[in-house]
């Protein structure tokens, strides 16, 4: 403190805070943050980005978004004087950054990286992801692989619901890693704050990735939510599917969470332009298609996507059948490990049993069986017999089981049911691989060759099919009570795999629970999308008032703006005004120009003929021009001219002036109607 200081305020000034009260302070601000906050005005007035009203109902989700990564847009590296156009050490200012307020930085990117979560990576193991198989994105090793060709893979992008871009970043040289997902996730929780959901095709994984990383207790704190758009959510098991499907979360009403997918199936256009463009001029054209279609395409639109959306409508029954399904899918999402056990030493067993058998109908009399059958029959009884020793002294066995025993009978049904669900999962395994074949084969742009050869692969697909059916269905007859057969009609249409999620019953039952029936199935979907078209209405009511709202306030700025602009661009053109006829009055006939304002000049796009009529009314405007121009300049023949000074003429207003005004107006309209007259 300085002597000097007699005030507490003044001490506090004095080391650059500005304090909050004048006398008692108790909260001051320093002048940094001020000033960072006097640009940030300058660049966005408005620094509260949801304009949250009086009076409004509080929602399960503040915001919704969607996210996904597209490899469309990528471009190749290229090398220029004997360094690569990516490596930062170029000054062309070409490469200056374009991405605006749109795009993350690569560096804010890479905080998020494998190698620098693994510093600070959570002691908490993640669990076991039944959907991991089905998505390439979820793999680690997948996504980090990308052909050297290419700098930018490609971009992950971020929309709010609307269709507004919120975030961008480039993928370089890699898949769609998690690092992208969660730079963009930080960043929405510290701009939108708390109850934020986000939608993700790979939401069920990267919910565990986000707590697993240092960004769990903040997004935990936020109460941050992944989820899983509609589309894709059938790709989904079906337990996934009653977490995070956007049919089956309160809160999400109409909303599909697949913005990205639409948002790309334009966006792709892009990719020629971009592919072969510097970095600086990749990232300007993305932002300005960005900004465009933000402008022009999206606000736009938007009472119609509320028009669409909204629509004015639960049987508690259906919220009971939806819970029973979910407990009972969780309930055998993994099997006990001493069942399993058990089941190892029944296999073991059963493999013992067929073992001996085969030795002793080969060691039998009047066998005809040569040294090297009797060889590998003794060896493979003797494995078989060791691994049954090994499980017994696992399980603690001391009297071996026989099919008299009941610990046999009670070890065989799930031995049973195990082959019965690895039935079902091959024939899953083939029924989405025809799925995709189908798509593929019917999507545009694929060549008659490439139909040729999935038509053949279709064609083998349906044998293979057809003989995993064959086992699937012995398999669920082998079961007590039996499972129920399919045929290749109901395969062929299974189209959802959470229908062969119900397959994977364990217990047997699941065809006698009144949710597993394919009508029931049905009709809780129908019910559940009624109830997200209810709850669809209090948003709608929420966001159109806030848009009403801006609206308002936006008119509102742009007038006080638009006045602030006239008044400033205006007042020195009344000036301008005022000197140049001072001007004209000082100089008289001397004074060859004119203070007419005139035509701009349009350029002729079509060619014109040598010879062509000329057009009255054309001919006619020119001459009412001349005559005006004549006019003008016998006005000012007669004025004298003026000798004073530039502010002299400003003050010139007296009422001999209007009255030669008037005059010289009326002689002009009288010359005008002489000359049509004439032309007639």
């Amino acid at each position: 403190m300085v002597e000097s200081d007699e005030f507490t305020t003044s001490c506090l000034v004095g080391q650059g805070l500005i304090p909050c009260a004048p006398w008692t302070p108790t909260l001051a601000v320093s002048v940094r943050v001020l000033e960072l906050f006097r640009v940030a005005r300058l660049r966005c007035p408005n620094l509260g980005v949801q304009n949250s009203l009086e009076g409004e109902a509080k929602l399960i989700f503040e915001m919704l978004g969607t996210g996904d990564g597209n490899d469309s847009l990528k471009r190749i590296l290229r090398k220029e004087q004997g360094a690569f156009d990516d490596d930062g050490s170029d000054p062309n200012p070409r490469t200056a950054d374009a991405g605006g307020d749109y795009y993350l930085s690569r560096e804010k990117v890479d905080r998020w990286s494998k190698e620098v979560l693994a510093q600070q990576r959570s002691d908490n193991p993640e669990e076991d992801n039944l959907c991991q198989e089905r998505w390439k994105n979820m793999s680690e090793e997948i996504t980090e692989q990308m052909w050297g060709i290419f700098d930018e893979t490609g971009i992950f992008l971020a929309l709010c619901r609307h269709g507004f871009v919120l975030l961008i970043a480039d993928m370089v040289k890699s898949g769609e890693l998690a690092k992208y997902g969660l730079a963009i996730a930080d960043s929405l929780l510290d701009a939108f704050g708390p109850d934020f959901g986000f939608g993700y095709d790979i939401g069920c994984r990267f919910e565990e990735t986000i707590k697993n990383s240092p960004l769990g207790p903040k997004a935990k704190l936020l109460n941050f939510k992944m989820l899983v758009g509609s589309f894709h959510g059938h790709a989904h098991n079906r337990m996934c599917q009653l977490r995070y499907l956007a049919t089956y979360v309160p809160g999400l009403g109409l909303e599909d969470l697949e913005g990205c997918k639409r948002y790309f199936s334009r966006s792709n256009a892009l990719a020629r332009t971009v592919q072969y463009a510097s970095v600086f001029h990749r990232k300007q054209s993305i932002t300005t298609y960005l900004a465009h279609v933000d402008s022009f395409e999206t606000y736009p639109n938007l009472s119609k996507l509320y028009h669409r959306l909204y629509f004015p409508s639960s049987d508690p029954e259906f919220i009971g059948k939806f819970l029973e399904e979910k407990a009972y899918l969780r309930s055998w999402s993994k099997e006990p490990e001493e069942e399993t056990q058990q089941m190892e030493y029944y296999q073991s067993l059963m493999n013992l049993q067929a073992r001996k058998k085969i030795f002793n109908d080969v060691f039998a009399e009047g066998s005809t069986a040569n040294g090297t059958a009797k060889r590998h029959a003794q060896d493979n009884y003797d494995k078989a017999h060791t691994a049954v020793q090994g499980m017994e002294r696992v399980l603690e066995i001391a009297v071996q089981w026989t099919p008299e025993t009941e610990a046999w009978k009670t070890a065989a049904l799930p031995v049973y049911t195990r082959r019965y669900r690895l039935c079902v999962n091959k024939l899953e395994e083939l029924v989405l691989k025809r799925l995709f074949e189908l798509t593929k084969m019917n999507m545009s742009q694929t060549g008659y060759k490439l139909r040729k050869h999935i038509t053949k692969t279709l064609q083998v697909r349906s044998k293979t099919i057809c003989a995993a059916l064959g086992r699937y269905n012995a398999a669920a007859a082998a079961l007590t009570p039996k499972r129920r057969s399919l045929t290749w009609p109901e395969v062929i249409e299974y189209v959802f795999l959470s229908d062969f999620d119900i397959l994977r019953d364990p217990t047997g039952n699941a065809d006698l629970r009144e949710w597993a029936t394919p009508a029931a199935r049905q009709l809780m979907d129908s019910f559940f999308r009624l109830e997200r078209a209810k709850e669809e209405i209090p948003r709608l009511n929420i966001e159109i008032r806030r848009l009403v709202t801006y609206i308002r306030d936006e008119k509102a700025l742009l007038l006080r703006k638009e006045a602030e602009y006239r008044n400033r661009r205006g007042r020195s053109d009344d000036n301008h005004m005022v000197r140049l006829r001072a001007m004209a009055k000082k100089f008289g006939s001397r004074f060859t120009g004119t203070l007419t304002p005139g035509v701009r000049r349009t350029e002729v796009t079509e060619p014109v003929a040598e010879e062509m009529d000329v057009d009255s009314a054309a001919e006619e405007a020119e001459d009412i021009a001349v005559a005006t121009e004549i006019a003008r300049g016998q006005q000012l023949e007669r004025e004298p001219p003026v000798e004073d000074e530039w502010e002299d003429a400003e003050t010139d207003d007296d009422d001999e002036g209007e009255e030669a005004e008037r005059e010289t107006l009326a002689e002009m309209t009288e010359r005008v109607l002489t000359i049509a007259t004439d032309k007639e």
